[in-house]
């Protein structure tokens, strides 16, 4: 009965801090001749209410990546917002609507008038996903511009995730803060919703660098791989590999301080 008692208070705890790490995506295909535009709404006008909600901390993070290589039939940019918590993404409806009135009028009306002609554009929405991170390395503490998302579909994404944490999150801790590799950070995930087997990935490995030419020339020394962890986690994946690899690049962001910044051609 103790041991029983002692798995649900674990579990229980398990789960609320989970709960700590929970963030979504918001993937979009939009035109190559519509990206100025909509890059240009987002830095008028989404990003101020955005960064209304990093002040007040009703989210802790807000960003726009936009994908890099790949096929144009796929998602060519993502939003991402850090919820934190559960019970932070069930307030959003009623926090962003303040948030959006707020900063309505904060701005002048003229100039307002022609941000709401040009948010007639497409919204190009494709699909959404929220997902609660897992294990994680040095998050925060590196300057990074370019993101590797290696999306895997898991048989087991418990045991999937189990086995980073053991094997690969000692590994990248020591060679990160070795300076041994030119990775910033490295963090895992798994997929909330939506889930299933209509869905061609569950979970995913996140690398981060500052420099493109980085990501192809990671290592500064030759790394000693954990061949028993390697063994370890391939097996939950179909032949043994992840579902695909896709390197997106940081344009647009909300700091700590609620400043937008930007990086982009």
């Amino acid at each position: 009965m103790k041991t029983i008692l002692l798995a649900f208070v674990c579990f229980f705890f398990w789960q609320v801090n989970a709960q700590q790490q929970v963030f979504a995506y918001d993937y979009r295909n939009v035109p190559e001749d519509e990206l100025k535009t909509f890059m240009g709404n987002e830095a008028m006008y989404w990003s101020k209410i955005h960064a209304n909600l990093v002040k007040k901390g009703t989210i802790n993070g807000w960003a726009m990546c936009r994908r890099i290589n790949g096929l144009a039939s796929e998602p060519n940019i993502y939003f991402f917002y850090g919820f934190g918590t559960l019970e932070n993404r069930d307030k959003m409806g009623e926090d962003w609507s303040q948030a959006e009135k707020e900063v309505r009028s904060s701005m002048d009306k003229e100039k307002l008038a022609m941000i709401d002609e040009r948010l007639k554009q497409k919204k190009y929405r494709v699909g959404q996903v929220l997902l609660q991170r897992s294990s994680s390395v040095n998050m925060g503490q590196g300057e990074w511009n370019y993101l590797v998302h290696n999306y895997a579909k898991a048989s087991n994404v418990t045991q999937f995730l189990e086995g980073q944490e053991k094997y690969f999150k000692p590994f990248f801790e020591e060679n990160i803060t070795a300076k041994n590799t030119k990775q910033v950070f490295w963090y895992t995930a798994a997929v909330l919703s939506p889930r299933g087997n209509g869905y061609n990935w569950n979970c995913y490995t996140v690398d981060a660098f500052k420099n493109y030419s980085d990501i192809f020339n990671a290592w500064n020394t030759t790394p000693n791989w954990p061949e028993e962890g390697m063994a370890e986690v391939i097996k939950f994946l179909p032949e043994g590999n992840f579902y695909k690899s896709v390197i997106w690049q940081r344009v647009m962001w909300i700091d700590d301080q609620g400043q937008l910044k930007t990086a982009w051609d």
